[in-house]
């Protein structure tokens, strides 16, 4: 009963139906024009990596009005597969992972340092003859970041320090609140359901509002910190992280490597470095 009463508003189209379309046209067109843009030094490569950010942003966009209509479909999506749901955080990807996938380039750049200093020059040209394989410009996107870049990167993850516990805590009292009033009226009125109802309705009701505050500024934590990347990388830093954002994307949904996941026997543990 409480899932229905969050799904009052219905929308007239379900957010799973715009999620496909928006998906298939990540896949089909704009990751494959970036490619493209990318590995083939096409000059409009700016021009391409602003269209994916937008794509992005109108993701976010359009489940701001789907909460605003159903916050159910957006809270408990059933139609996510297995390998998404660990990712979801209040409705779409934990804002973490922005920021774990930007740092998992720069730690690379670290690591490739640490070689320099450490190895012959053979080894050198045997570990990055893959440099030639690529623009010189990709190859060299993210050696030596600069400092403005670092510590903007640290200004992100500290503010997502701050902001990600609060969110949590302002869910954890709403649904604490929620069970609390729905069982004192339940046992006011004795367990009888029709003379309960009205009563329930306007605890959910009030409670559903400040679910959906709560996932619209999740969903405006999640466009800021992916707008802050973007503006604080160069262009092919940028196009390379939204090449890798994307492609992660898409390997949630690949068939085969569903099928591997979902008859896997071992127990997974929980991302350790994505976290409420």
């Amino acid at each position: 009963m409480l899932k229905a009463l969050f799904a009052r508003k219905k929308s007239s189209r379900p957010f799973k139906d715009y999620h496909s379309e928006w998906f298939n046209t990540l896949k089909n067109s704009l990751l494959p024009l970036l490619r493209s843009s990318i590995y083939d030094s096409v000059p409009t490569l700016s021009t391409h990596v602003e269209m994916l950010h937008q794509h992005f942003q109108s993701y976010y966009e359009a489940l701001d009005l789907a909460a605003s209509h159903d916050v159910s479909q957006l809270l408990f999506p059933h139609w996510r597969n297995s390998l998404e749901k660990p990712f979801l955080w209040l409705g779409d990807l934990h804002p973490y992972l922005f920021t774990n996938l930007l740092r998992s380039f720069l730690e690379d750049t670290d690591e490739e340092e640490e070689t320099d200093d450490e190895v012959n020059d053979d080894v050198v040209r045997e570990n990055y003859k893959y440099l030639f394989d690529k623009p010189w410009e990709v190859a060299m996107a993210w050696k030596n970041p600069s400092r403005n870049l670092t510590t903007r990167v640290d200004q992100i993850e500290c503010g997502l320090r701050l902001m990600v516990p609060a969110l949590v805590d302002r869910v954890r009292n709403a649904q604490a609140g929620l069970v609390e009033r729905v069982a004192e009226d339940w046992v006011w009125y004795q367990g009888r359901k029709e003379a309960a109802r009205p009563a329930i309705v306007e605890v959910v009701e009030a409670e559903m509002e400040e679910m959906v505050s709560v996932f619209l500024d999740a969903n405006r934590m999640r466009r800021s910190v992916l707008a802050e990347i973007i503006s604080a990388t160069s262009v092919y830093q940028g196009a390379l992280f939204l090449e890798g954002l994307a492609q992660f994307l898409v390997g949630l949904r690949d068939p085969q490597l569903l099928a591997q996941f979902e008859s896997c026997q071992m127990p997974l543990n929980k991302p350790s470095r994505i976290a409420l």
